[in-house]
């Protein structure tokens, strides 16, 4: 009896840390009438999935479409820009000569400059003088 009851215990020894080790591989027993419930239609769900990528493609090409419109000389979010080298207009359409003052205009913001670095940044007849345009001497 002694004998039997080791055998017992050490084969529990044995077994418990094998079968704890494939835990993970044991699957849960169903009865029969579930085994449908729980396929899964991959050609829905791959449909289903396609629409949406669809959807937000669509979605995309409009949101670049707005923002494209948006920033374009003369769209909404660009307040200014230089039409020409000395001719600053805003998005409104209100334009400003800045050769009538001597300077150029500026092409970061789209606006008359104030000062100069270069006379490059003057209007044509006029040269920098210190840090404005003067007209240039005949």
């Amino acid at each position: 009896m002694k004998r039997n009851a080791c055998w017992m215990l050490l084969t529990l020894l044995i077994a418990a840390p094998l079968s704890a080790q494939n835990v993970g591989n044991v699957r849960p027993m169903m009865a029969p009438g579930n085994v449908n419930a729980i396929q899964i239609d991959y050609k829905q769900q791959w449909e289903k999935e396609r629409d949406k990528n669809q959807q937000l493609r669509n979605e995309n090409a409009q949101l670049q479409s707005q923002l494209a419109e948006w920033t374009r000389k003369g769209g909404s979010l660009v307040h200014a820009y230089c039409e020409t080298p000395t001719l600053s207009v805003t998005s409104a359409g209100a334009r400003n000569d800045c050769a009538a003052s001597g300077y150029g205009c500026e092409p970061v913001s789209g606006l008359c400059r104030t000062m100069v670095r270069s006379s490059d940044q003057c209007a044509p007849g006029f040269l920098m003088d210190v840090d404005h345009c003067v007209p240039q001497p005949r």
